[in-house]
């Protein structure tokens, strides 16, 4: 009975003493974490939640992995490696992604999330006056909403979904589907859409040059209409196409010239209008001399046949 007792008393030291050598570990590597004022954390392994406050950094690399993570104030979440499956970054706060992957990421109150790389697997919710800035990487949903911003310069993605009153500009990068909704606006200056829908009072702009409608489509001046295909150049000479399937009278979609080529076009006809007046071999084109004159400028006026009459009367 007595070495029963003795056994059982150290089997419990033991575990006793294994339990206060592995604590500190363990509240280390698979426990919470809480930042305060400018401390600075690296995440290589397993935790279950993180907090960031005041102006606080968490750095994940590759091997880290935080279940859940709450930024706020003016902290910053630096990416670059490893996972995240929910991240929430509240009032200032800064996330940047360079590599690794993020499941669910909310962006609200001024918060900015800069995105270069890595996979955002589920869906990004931006809110309330947060910016997202996304030059590269993979993004499965975006979802800007309120006065929030999303600039896009690169990366794939497979939904844009542009709520409320935000502003969308897209300069590059590819993706599949864009949906406008509420009063969004969208700007499109590059990159490659596939399919687009405009719904409600919503507005989406293309940036570029000679704009071609098919499919039922119909460019009634910069005014897109119907639907059907839209495809153009963009200013640094990219080709383009996008499938327009949603565009009711509430929405507007614009194809607007870019500032180049209603240059190159004004001076075309402040030249034929000098050369309506002052020259008489070019009484012959009287009617596209008025047409200018109105100030009516319609580029398909100056044909071959008015350039090579032109070329000869000189």
């Amino acid at each position: 009975m007595n070495k029963q007792n003795s056994f059982i008393t150290s089997y419990c030291l033991a575990v006793a003493v294994m339990l206060a050598l592995l604590g500190p570990l363990a509240q280390k590597g698979w426990g919470d974490f809480i930042l305060l004022n400018d401390e600075q954390f690296t995440v290589n392994s397993f935790h279950n939640q993180g907090t960031l406050y005041d102006r606080s950094r968490v750095f994940i690399v590759l091997g880290g992995e935080v279940r859940g993570l709450r930024i706020q104030d003016s902290s910053t979440a630096n990416i670059s490696g490893g996972s995240v499956s929910s991240l929430d970054a509240r009032d200032y706060s800064t996330v940047n992604i360079s590599s690794g992957n993020v499941t669910i990421l909310y962006a609200n109150e001024s918060s900015v999330v800069g995105m270069s790389g890595g996979f955002l697997e589920d869906h990004l919710i931006s809110c309330a006056l947060s910016v997202v800035n996304l030059s590269g990487g993979n993004v499965s949903r975006l979802w800007p909403c309120n006065s929030s911003t999303a600039n896009i310069s690169g990366g794939d993605m497979e939904y844009l979904t542009a709520y409320d009153s935000s502003t969308n500009n897209i300069s590059g990068g590819y993706m599949a589907y864009l949906y406008a909704e509420g009063s969004s606006t969208v700007n499109l200056s590059g990159g490659n859409v596939s399919h687009l829908y405009a719904h409600d009072s919503s507005v989406v702009t293309f940036y570029g040059r000679d704009f071609l409608a098919s499919g039922g489509l119909i460019l009634d001046g910069e005014r897109v209409l119907g639907t059907g295909n839209l495809s153009g150049v963009w200013m640094d000479g990219t080709w383009w196409a996008v499938n327009i399937h949603g565009n009711p009278p509430t929405a507007t979609i614009r194809a607007i010239p870019e500032p180049a080529t209603l240059l190159l076009l004004g001076l075309g006809a402040v030249m034929l209008r000098r050369r309506c007046h002052g020259n008489p071999y070019y009484r012959v084109q009287k009617h596209q001399c008025e047409l200018f004159s109105q100030h009516k400028l319609v580029p398909w006026l100056i044909t071959k046949k008015s350039l090579l009459f032109r070329r000869y009367a000189e």
